[in-house]
């Protein structure tokens, strides 16, 4: 049965304001980053079998962390002062926006990705439950007849969690939908995303 991914919407961030082993985080005032371009997911794994008479018998291939590149069709300056740690100038004089070495927040970063399955649309809500993100380059280029469309591209590492009694580090919680509207309930209940 074909279920391909042939879309992406609504990428939305919350600020991880306390977690406390055994439970799941509990995150600040989420909001909507813009409108999603893309978004690559890359899981790293253990890669460590065990071997006895010449063949593998055991092996340790867990997941060890996670990261995100993940791309707006733009940032404001608010967008920038929540995910990447900006400030306003305070100093005396000097107005504007700092980019300087504090460290970006840990938050919950979310995103739906629409499916075609079987030429149904379906709506998979993925919620990685912490992330900080940086925006490691930035490009500008001259408009040469037509615009040259230049969007960030923020870059993420994951953190795993323990939320419940296992033993288990969790890095990320997905459900699917058939509707978009309840695949972004899902998500602004879970990152505390104002509806209005």
């Amino acid at each position: 049965m074909a279920n391909p991914n042939v879309g992406m919407m609504y990428p939305v961030f919350a600020p991880i304001t306390t977690h406390t082993d055994g439970s799941m985080p509990t995150y600040g005032t989420g909001f909507v980053i813009q409108e999603a371009r893309n978004a690559t997911v890359n899981r790293e794994y253990q890669n460590n079998p065990l071997y006895g008479d010449d063949r593998i018998v055991d092996d340790d291939n867990g997941m060890t962390g996670l990261t995100i590149s993940f791309e707006p069709t733009g940032l404001s300056e608010d967008d920038r002062k929540k995910l990447l740690g900006e400030e306003e100038s305070e100093v005396t004089g000097i107005s504007g926006q700092w980019v300087s070495d504090n460290e970006t927040p840990w938050g919950g970063f979310g995103f739906i990705r629409k499916m075609r399955q079987n030429g149904t649309k379906k709506f998979e809500a993925w919620l990685t439950l912490k992330i900080k993100f940086q925006e490691e380059t930035m490009t500008t280029s001259t408009k040469e007849g037509t615009i040259t469309w230049n969007t960030p591209t923020l870059n993420g590492r994951a953190a795993g969690l323990y939320v419940d009694s296992s033993d288990k580090l969790r890095f990320q919680l997905h459900e699917t939908f058939d509707t978009i509207a309840a695949a972004k309930s899902w998500l602004n209940t879970r990152l505390n995303v104002s509806t209005n």
